[in-house]
């Protein structure tokens, strides 16, 4: 009887015991999935989580140094045309990474000229470097200060929008409405009977589905200090498109205007 007892203890201990780690285990695992979740909110409240397969924006329009050298290695054997950077628009996760590029596109003829052209550039995970994709414009591209001729737009040292420009465009916009347009880079200043500034923006429709695309405007300041878009260019092989956008654009800001 005396053993029968002890059998029936030794039981009742070894499920205690087994209860407690499973409690424990439990308490470990809850623990971790709180620690866990307030990681994840802390990620997003900071802004630095990328969700997969969108575009994030760049935070400079300056090309970094490490796109720079993939970039160089996808174009080393390319023929028919050279691609210079000059603004970096954005990165995609994909299995790799895209980089989106605005370039100054040359073709390798005896009279080249050079047109902008938004390029997509594939970083592999073990290293491939690819253009995957190209999109033209028909849009001239700014000269060196140091070669342009008078009146020819000037391509600044770095890209960045500059207050100057940035206040032109807030005025040129000011009354017009149904999209909204983000400035991403300066292409180019003209200096006429006042100043052109080429710049690269990020239109992005005012709907309950927002859709946005990226275009070249022209904002022309007077010497008096009035603004208004002269020129819209998106990025299409079709010159119509392109002509057809900017005088949307103006007939737009004409009845803002007259209204």
């Amino acid at each position: 009887m005396k053993k029968l007892f002890a059998i029936i203890f030794s039981a009742l201990l070894v499920c205690s015991f087994a209860a407690c780690g499973q409690n424990s285990s439990s308490q470990t695992s809850t623990e971790a999935a709180a620690t866990t979740a307030a990681q994840d909110a802390t990620a997003a409240e900071s802004g630095s989580e990328v969700i997969a397969g969108g575009y994030t924006d760049a935070a400079s329009p300056e090309v970094p140094d490490s796109v720079k050298s993939v970039f160089a290695k996808a174009t080393e054997t390319l023929t028919g045309v050279g691609y210079e950077p000059v603004a970096y628009l954005g990165s995609q996760v994909v299995a790799g990474t895209n980089h989106l590029i605005l370039c100054k596109a040359t073709p390798t003829t005896a009279e080249p000229k050079s047109t902008y052209a938004l390029v997509t550039l594939f970083e592999g995970l073990n290293g491939e470097a690819e253009i995957t994709n190209v999109i033209e414009s028909s849009v001239n591209a700014a000269g060196a200060a140091d070669g342009e001729t008078t009146g020819a737009y000037t391509a600044p040292e770095k890209p960045g929008v500059t207050d100057e420009a940035k206040a032109a465009l807030e005025k040129a916009l000011n009354g017009l409405g149904g999209a909204q347009y983000d400035a991403k880079a300066l292409l180019g200043t003209q200096v006429v009977s006042g100043t052109n500034y080429m710049l690269l923006c990020k239109i992005t429709t005012v709907t309950a589905e927002p859709v946005s695309h990226y275009s070249i405007v022209t904002v022309y300041e007077d010497l008096e200090g009035n603004a208004s878009i002269s020129e819209t260019h998106d990025f299409s092989a079709e010159d119509e498109t392109a002509d057809a956008d900017a005088a949307s654009a103006q007939d737009t800001q004409a009845e803002t205007s007259n209204g």
